[in-house]
């Protein structure tokens, strides 16, 4: 009987039907500890609603994927249509922002072949990553054995010898290496293929599957832990491998917070929608190719908002500075923020919140041009990149406050990048608003 796919989206309340299992109840509840308590919610009614994150949870008999929220209205949407919109977003956003060091994503088409089911697309790209190096090069290395033999061969471990051949004067334990493809790096990867392979539900990523196990019929499984990924050392001629290692240890987790230890693998993807958003909205900028006289930093520089003493405290971090050379204050803050800036309303409908942050941001920074960045969520009327500018005065000179939005479900990122940065630059605004300080 195939696993049934729970599908919510990320920051509304969803009600789950058919009614949640006992297991499943539990597996979703266990994600509390793993995401906090405030984020994630389950009503006796079996309304779930999980804050912040997007991504897959696979474990025992439960399958949850959280996807991020993508139409203004949710009304009369078909729910495949919309489940597909949704993860090739979520795809593009970390290609672009090279969260899985691989750019390459699935086709809409691709996509509707996996049933519209993140894990089994996650199952796709890793097998076919792992095919793609394996193909050219099957690691291979020296490795250390230790054995109790009648040949030596290596080094004669003494101290164990006496241990273990007190009555066998015929035997010596040795340790020696071997060139095998028997390497913790392959042993790994077999490891974690043959727990998907229990998990798919995709004939055609089980055949990927059986394909990549072909290769590692000469290795044995290994038990995982958290702490075994960290034994991996990369060399030149591994490097080539590191890709499909981070995303084979981005999947796997045993053990984790709030789920009980023992045989039962959990395999999960959880990542925050809005630093998500901040980094693609960084590598946007980054990758605009500006000349010399500039350069883009992410979550920086630190500084502080105030002095306790001689103590520094609150530190500040924005998401996006960029500097033009030889100044040590920044030109430009971006903000970037996954949410609905007119939430229903047909006015900009900005929260306090955002605009006190961003005009610390400005005081502290030194900085007259700040931006707040927002999507544009599909169903919306196009209203361009540049929403609205707000002048504030302060005692120090006026800040230019630009609320920014682009078009999250273009899937041509050099024109919103094109856009996004023409917008910052050349501060050409279309509403003038004025905010006077009182």
């Amino acid at each position: 009987m195939k696993q049934r796919l729970i599908s919510i989206y990320s920051d509304i309340q969803n009600q789950v039907l058919p009614k949640l299992s006992s297991e499943e109840q539990g597996n979703i509840l266990a994600l509390k500890d793993l995401l906090g308590s405030q984020n994630v919610t389950l009503q006796a009614n079996d309304v779930l609603s999980i804050k912040h994150y997007v991504g897959f949870i696979a474990r025992g008999g439960t399958r949850l994927q959280i996807l991020p929220k993508i139409y203004a209205d949710f009304a009369s949407i078909d729910a495949e249509e919309e489940k597909n919109a949704s993860i090739s977003l979520l795809l593009r956003l970390l290609s672009y922002s090279d969260y899985l060091g691989y750019k390459e994503i699935p086709d809409p088409q691709s996509i509707k072949s996996c049933d519209n089911d993140l894990f089994e697309i996650f199952i796709s790209i890793f097998a076919s990553r792992f095919m793609d190096v394996v193909k050219r090069n099957v690691h291979r290395a020296y490795e250390p054995f230790e054995e109790n033999r009648q040949f030596i061969k290596g080094k004669i471990l003494f101290h164990e010898t006496i241990l273990k051949n007190s009555f066998r004067k015929d035997r010596h334990y040795v340790r020696y290496d071997a060139f095998t493809e028997n390497t913790l790096l392959n042993r790994i990867f077999k490891t974690v293929i043959l727990h998907l392979l229990s998990e798919t539900g995709l004939s055609e990523n089980k055949k990927k599957l059986k394909l990549a196990l072909n290769h590692l019929e000469e290795v044995e499984p290994v038990r995982l832990f958290n702490g075994i990924f960290d034994r991996v050392i990369f060399n030149r001629m591994t490097e080539v491998y590191r890709p499909v290692y981070a995303m084979a240890k981005l999947l796997y987790y045993n053990r984790q917070p709030g789920f009980s230890d023992g045989d039962e693998y959990t395999f999960t993807f959880l990542v925050p929608l809005n630093k998500l958003f901040e980094y693609y909205a960084y590598k946007l900028i980054d990758n605009y190719g500006f000349d010399t006289g500039f350069y883009v930093r992410y979550q920086g520089p630190e500084r502080y908002l105030a002095k306790q003493g001689a103590a520094s405290q609150f530190p500040l971090y924005p998401d996006i500075t960029i500097f033009r050379k030889e100044e040590t204050s920044p030109g430009y803050i971006v903000d970037a923020k996954f949410k609905n800036p007119f939430n229903g309303a047909e006015q900009i409908n900005l929260t306090s919140t955002d605009i006190y942050q961003i005009v610390t941001y400005a005081i502290c920074y030194q900085c007259k041009n700040v931006f707040l960045l927002y999507p544009r969520f599909k169903g919306q009327p196009e209203r361009g990149c540049l929403l609205a500018t707000y002048n504030i005065p302060t005692e120090t000179g006026q800040i230019s406050l630009k609320i920014l939005q682009i078009d999250i479900m273009d899937a041509d990122n050099n024109k919103i990048q094109q856009q996004l940065v023409s917008n910052i630059l050349d501060m050409q605004p279309v509403n003038q608003f004025s905010v006077v300080s009182s």
